[in-house]
């Protein structure tokens, strides 16, 4: 690090003493011609400036419509702003992520965005822009669909919340800005049910782990007096369409802190920790004579675990061999 900063100091005296060297040069018959170079040097970067600025104008509309055709729910125009090559770091390509799109809209039918734009980064006709969404949803304990119900019987309506922290990449393509591909950073989803809504949860998992690696999923919450919890905790690959999750529930501790280790797959896929809550009272009758359990809560909450691999352990290796041919020297 102080090596590059002795170097940026030394270019920066550089240019200033090259840039006073230029200003009282002089051109065969004695004229300060390489003031007109400078004046026009000035011009191109005022035209850089203003294109840079109407680059940036173009792409702000752009992510404003993102947000106005979403609250929508309006999946042609969204998809409008989408070049036909796009493609996620998930894998899913422009006909999936249409797909996907659509089935989310039907489903979750009251469903907002609010974006918060972190920053904009333009590279020529290429742009990464840095992104938090922040969705919610009212949710109905009825699907509409399929015309059944869940087995809810105390249970009518329950609250959607989510966060997002994500990359949009763009490209200029005849002269229009379009989205070419997203790689989402962290992300984190709650649905709760009934009493869930009232009880503070607290899951946590890793951001990212090694592919075929072990990692530790937790959950926190105390458990309320006459209440009993139960809670399932697992993992499920980022695929569409996904797989049909496997739930098998245990009793919450007396500390409220239930913990599971999990291995990740093996093929690369990013992945989705879960956690399933389900929360029960018991209703005895006067005489004792009956006791029931109903369920008064329920809940659901996500977080995306992305997976990596070492890809170039190369230079490492290098350099422990440099380091020990100098210890053998």
């Amino acid at each position: 690090m102080k090596n590059i900063l002795t170097i940026l100091m030394i270019l920066s005296m550089l240019s200033s003493n090259a840039f006073a060297f230029s200003l009282i040069s002089k051109d065969e018959s004695g004229n300060k011609s390489s003031i007109k170079t400078y004046i026009s040097e000035k011009s191109e970067e005022r035209e850089i400036a203003a294109k840079k600025r109407k680059d940036i104008k173009e792409i702000k509309k752009l992510l404003k419509q993102l947000v106005e055709y979403s609250n929508e729910h309006n999946v042609e125009k969204v998809a409008t702003l989408y070049d036909k090559k796009y493609r996620s770091f998930d894998g899913f390509k422009y006909d999936t992520f249409v797909k996907m799109l659509k089935e989310t809209f039907e489903v979750y039918e009251n469903l907002t965005y609010k974006s918060s734009v972190k920053d904009i980064i333009l590279y020529e006709d290429k742009a990464v822009v840095n992104l938090i969404d922040t969705t919610t949803a009212t949710l109905s304990s009825k699907k509409d669909d399929k015309k059944q119900e869940l087995a809810l019987p105390d249970i009518n309506t329950g609250h959607l919340r989510g966060e997002c922290n994500y990359a949009i990449y763009l490209q200029k393509i005849n002269d229009e800005w379009k989205i070419t591909g997203d790689n989402v950073i962290s992300e984190v989803t709650s649905i709760k049910y009934g009493s869930a809504k009232e009880y503070p949860m607290e899951f946590s998992a890793p951001l990212t782990v090694p592919y075929d690696s072990e990692y530790c999923l937790t959950l926190k919450m105390k458990q309320k007096k006459g209440d009993k919890v139960v809670a399932s905790l697992g993992k499920e690959e980022i695929l569409y369409p996904s797989a049909e999750p496997k739930d098998v529930f245990r009793k919450l501790p007396k500390d409220g802190i239930l913990e599971r280790v999990v291995r990740s797959n093996k093929k690369g896929f990013n992945e989705y920790a879960i956690a399933s809550v389900g929360i029960t009272k018991m209703d005895v009758a006067q005489d004792f004579s009956i006791i029931e359990f109903k369920m008064t809560g329920l809940a659901f909450l996500m977080q995306r675990v992305n997976l990596y691999q070492d890809i170039n352990p190369t230079r490492e290796v290098k350099e422990e061999k440099k380091e020990n041919a100098e210890n053998k020297g």
